[in-house]
């Protein structure tokens, strides 16, 4: 853990333990006032697309403390890659893409519910990760080993298709971060040049072709025999 990682964890933990005071012993409606509301709703406010995500649901403390095992992980090797202070754009970068591209399909059935946590922002850091590192072997629940880059292919895979299956009702949400943290990881315009994006397609058109052409040696025994080209 970097010290970065360290305080945010703190925050993170000290905020938590706010809320579990405030709800479960004071009774006051602390998450309700900062989680974020659909546009339908009245409880709706603008400040809740910055506040939400460092609240987490007090009603489950299991996911919260997983939550920051993730955040253990996956957080200190993209800070090295990006430098404490471009680690937190990309972090709440995330939270805030995800908060828009769940808003903008708040009015589609099945994706109206409020939402509140930073699992978004933690999506991006794991495809992110998958990315640097794809050949990293990771203990998928600590028992299975696999490497980074097929846990961050399989969790876009599997955030799609629940999003897709309105399986998961803060599906626009998770996919949102992990889209604006990849657009961040790349940068715009090298996601968005057409200039890169043609230079691109004319290596793959020559990887493509390269792959038809083999080279078998003839059998050395012989010195007249000479190289088989197809």
């Amino acid at each position: 853990m970097t010290r970065l990682g360290k305080r945010l964890l703190i925050i993170y933990g000290a905020i938590y333990i706010l809320e579990l005071l405030f709800e479960h012993w004071l009774k006051i409606p602390f998450v309700e006032i900062i989680q974020l509301y659909p546009f339908e709703f009245k409880s709706f406010h603008i400040w809740q697309i910055f506040t939400h995500p460092f609240i987490h649901n007090p009603q489950a403390p299991i996911s919260f403390l997983i939550n920051c095992i993730v955040f253990y992980f996956f957080a200190a090797p993209v800070e090295q890659y990006f430098g404490s202070r471009r680690f937190l754009i990309l972090f709440y970068l995330s939270a805030l893409g995800g908060a828009l591209c769940g808003l903008a399909f708040s009015s589609v059935s099945g994706f109206n519910a409020p939402f509140l946590g930073m699992l978004p922002s933690l999506l991006s850091l794991i495809v992110i990760f998958g990315l640097l590192s794809p050949e990293a072997t990771i203990l998928l629940m600590f028992i299975l080993p696999i490497k980074a880059k097929y846990l961050s292919y399989g969790t876009v895979l599997v955030t799609l298709l629940t999003f897709l299956a309105k399986a998961n009702p803060y599906g626009a949400y998770h996919l949102g971060g992990i889209l604006f943290g990849y657009i961040y990881f790349k940068g715009p315009g090298t996601l968005f040049d057409p200039n890169l994006i043609y230079l691109k397609y004319l290596k793959w058109q020559l990887k493509r072709k390269r792959s038809r052409f083999g080279v078998i040696d003839g059998d050395k025994k012989k010195d007249d025999d000479k190289p088989t080209y197809h």
